[in-house]
């Protein structure tokens, strides 16, 4: 019996040491595979990155590309900035100027003549100025008014025989010429002065178109007698055109005018006209620029030598009436 126990016994434990080596193993079998498995968890971590920088390396590029640089060059276009144009080629462009003339004629530059381009000439310090609007028109006070009209000198009655006028119950007093266009003698200057295109008479005989400057004069007494304002006819729908040119006989440079020139020096017109056809309008040209000094007229016609008098002299000219 206690034999049988004994053996009993020691199969047991013969038993347990056989299963504990294989206990062991399960469990180290087990640790091993949580341990792997964590090793591909951190594994995995670390592969994902390396992923999302190659994907950031990706866009990176994107943020390089070259058309973007290629869109930054086309702001800075030098063919863009030239749509200004450079300083020089804008002056050169203002360097033809125009003014607006008549109503009803449109604005056209004129070719660049042959004498020198200098700036434009300041205003006369003899000469009064009276401000129409936009436009300033030269004041004839003082001495005879002459006009040189068909081949010779024509002069002006004083502007103080041409009477007193009643406007509006109010008396206006001749006080001036002015040197202006017809379109713009019209209406009440600033100084509160009347203007009227009308006929003027010559000291020998004859007439011609002038603007004459009416001002009131308060605290005068009564006129012993007054005239009638005639009223100028409608302005003609008409053009103004002319053509000059830089030697007699049509010769030379030329250029077409459709519009007054008041600074002939600009141009290169300046002292630089010999020879006129005037194709439309009447025209005025003036010995100094902005319409002051010595004045002729020319009507519609062929004009192939100016003369002595005028040859090569004028500053300025403008279309006085279609």
């Amino acid at each position: 019996m206690l034999r049988a126990a004994t053996i009993l016994c020691m199969a047991i434990g013969v038993i347990g040491m056989t299963a504990t080596p294989a206990l062991t193993m399960t469990v180290r079998s087990q640790s091993t595979d949580f341990s792997a498995a964590q090793k591909k968890q951190k594994a995995a971590p670390n592969t994902a990155p390396r992923v999302q920088q190659r994907n950031v390396n990706v866009n990176r590029s994107v943020n390089r590309n070259v058309n973007v640089k290629v869109n930054r060059k086309v702001n800075a276009n030098p063919n863009v900035r030239r749509v200004g144009g450079p300083a020089a080629v804008q002056q050169k462009v203002l360097s033809n100027p125009v003014v607006s003339g008549p109503k009803g004629v449109s604005a056209a530059k004129i070719q660049l003549g042959p004498g020198k381009v200098g700036p434009a000439a300041t205003k006369p310090a003899n000469f009064q100025f009276v401000k129409l609007g936009n436009k300033v028109a030269p004041v004839w006070k003082s001495g005879p008014k002459k006009i040189w009209w068909g081949g010779g000198w024509k002069t002006f009655v004083p502007f103080a025989a041409l009477g007193v006028v009643v406007i509006g119950g109010a008396y206006y007093y001749p006080d001036a010429y002015l040197t202006v266009a017809r379109p713009y003698c019209a209406g009440v200057t600033p100084d509160g002065c009347r203007l009227n295109w009308q006929q003027v008479g010559f000291e020998d005989g004859g007439s011609e178109w002038q603007c004459v400057q009416f001002c009131p004069r308060p605290g005068l007494p009564p006129p012993p007698r007054t005239v009638a304002l005639v009223a100028p006819p409608p302005v003609a729908q008409g053009t103004c055109e002319i053509s000059i040119y830089s030697e007699p006989n049509f010769g030379g440079i030329n250029a077409t005018a459709r519009d007054e020139q008041p600074t002939l020096s600009e141009i290169g017109w300046q002292s630089q006209i010999a020879s006129v056809q005037v194709k439309s309008g009447t025209w005025d040209f003036f010995s100094d620029q902005q319409f002051t000094g010595e004045t002729m007229r020319l009507a519609p016609g062929s004009y192939a030598d100016l003369g002595p008098q005028w040859t090569k002299r004028a500053g300025s000219f403008m279309c006085v009436q279609p």
